[in-house]
């Protein structure tokens, strides 16, 4: 039994082999991920109600929005854009208009005007922290609105109107329940039929530059204009921003782009490999890591290789192909989603023919006319009207008036910006056949063009009389020989 007791052979156990992880594809976790509002970082809603979603994902989507507007070229374009388009450079003109049965309509006009621009143009009396004037004011609104789908603006009555712009931010989403005769959703109290009573604004803390959502002030509905335009009838109680629903889309293509300039940097690098001759190691071992070395060689420079070395260099060729099809394509996209032509986004005509572009601009004119509509019916309009009774008590120059006829008193013309014409010679035909055909008035012509068809009318008579600026026409006086003169 002696072979027992022998000792036995160990036998070598393998060294087990380093398991290498299996590298998670970024792509299919997105692709697996995806969905419509994933972009906004939530992952969908389960209510069809269209003020549960606002409740959940407005605040997420206006920082979003926000954000875009900050850093996103083609984001801040568009606010820039619709702003200029619905508001332009002097903003939307008022005009008022009285037609009273009785008394002087055209010189209580010429009255409301006066003291209205008095009041609208100057900064210190129209805005209560003293930097807006009714012009910059209109084109606040309508970025704002744009950004952040909403708007809102608080009435102050303190030595005279004075206006707010609040920041939405200030009202929260998640404040709702119920109340005597109503409830509160979206931090705006309604009555039983749904009618704005009164908004729940959070104090903001100037020093702290912060929002206290624990104190907040209960605002009457009749001192707030709250400006929005609503996609689903007139039950939706907040405002969607405009790039929602293009999110993903100037996502993709912001990383596209990146991606982009990154292969654009790798096609111009060459990189390097050294090679070792393998008769210098006669046992390899197999658990040892590869070495890598990181060196920058500097232009001309000569380095001596150590015995057995060889350098073997890569030029990669992979440069990016047809990037200009991929991003027309998400341009396309990102234009339908906010509304506008991608000719006017971009700001180039150059592939465009004349009657393109000008197709191009009637579809743009007929976008920014709606919005523009929107900011009259729901600002401009309250904001002239409450201007008007504020100065019929205040104003002993209005003492005259009377809140019975008040109104007729507060009809006024709303004359939306003027845009520059393709073709202005085009259009100044079609003017002109519109006179003579009898469907349109000059004052019609005048008011459409941002004027004042009393002053217009006025300046042409001057003229034709020769008393034009408050001189006299010299040009046939200098036509006169002394011969002449008996």
């Amino acid at each position: 039994m002696g072979w027992f007791n022998r000792k036995q052979k160990s036998e070598k156990v393998p060294s087990p082999k380093p398991q290498r992880e299996k590298a998670d594809s970024t792509l299919k976790r997105q692709l697996q991920s995806q969905s419509s509002v994933m972009s906004f970082g939530f992952g969908g809603t389960t209510s069809n109600n269209i003020n549960s979603i606002i409740r959940m994902t407005l605040e997420t989507a206006r920082n979003k929005s926000r954000d875009l507007t900050l850093n996103n070229p083609i984001a801040r374009k568009y606010n820039t854009l619709t702003a200029d388009g619905v508001t332009g450079a002097d903003g939307i003109t008022i005009r008022p208009n009285v037609q009273l049965e009785f008394g002087d309509s055209n010189a209580i006009n010429n009255l409301l005007d006066k003291l209205f621009y008095q009041w609208a143009e100057d900064a210190e009396n129209f805005s209560i922290d003293g930097k807006l004037s009714i012009d910059l004011f209109q084109q606040i609104v309508e970025k704002t609105r744009a950004r952040d789908g909403e708007c809102f603006i608080r009435f102050h009555n303190m030595e005279g109107l004075k206006i707010e712009i609040i920041d939405a931010a200030r009202l929260p989403t998640n404040k709702f329940g119920q109340v005597k005769n109503g409830y509160v959703s979206n931090s705006i109290e309604f009555d039983q039929y749904g009618k704005p009573v009164a908004y729940y604004i959070a104090r903001y803390n100037p020093v702290l530059q912060a929002i206290d959502f624990s104190n907040f002030e209960r605002v009457p509905a009749d001192e707030i204009c709250h400006y929005f335009i609503a996609e689903y009838g007139g039950y939706q109680e907040r405002g969607l921003p405009d790039l929602l629903s293009g999110t993903q889309v100037l996502k993709e293509l912001q990383e596209y782009i990146n991606a982009s300039i990154v292969g654009k940097k790798i096609a111009s690098s060459t990189m390097a490999f050294i090679q070792n001759s393998a008769t210098e190691y006669n046992a390899l071992d197999e658990s040892t890591e590869t070495q890598i070395y990181h060196e920058y060689l500097e232009p001309g420079m000569i380095a001596e290789l150590q015995p057995g070395q060889t350098i073997s260099t890569v030029n990669p060729q992979a440069g990016v192909d047809r990037i200009d099809v991929f991003v027309d394509q998400l341009m396309s996209q990102i234009a339908m989603s906010l509304g506008v032509t991608k000719m006017v986004l971009l700001g180039d005509t150059s592939s465009a023919s004349f009657s393109a572009a000008k197709l191009s601009d009637r579809w743009q004119q007929t976008a920014y006319k709606t919005r523009s509509n929107a900011l009259i019916s729901k600002v401009l309009k309250k904001i002239y009207s409450t201007w008007l009774r504020n100065e019929m008590i205040n104003n002993t120059k209005l003492e005259n008036l009377s809140f019975t006829d008040f109104n007729s008193l507060k009809e006024a013309r709303y004359i939306p910006v003027v845009p520059v014409s393709i073709d202005q010679t085009k259009d100044a035909e079609v003017q002109q056949m519109y006179l003579e055909m009898g469907v349109k008035s000059k004052s019609m012509v005048i008011h459409e063009m941002g004027q004042d068809p009393n002053i217009v009318f006025e300046e042409i008579r001057k003229e034709q009389q020769g008393t034009s600026n408050g001189f006299e026409d010299e040009t046939n006086k200098g036509d006169e020989s002394p011969g002449d003169s008996n």
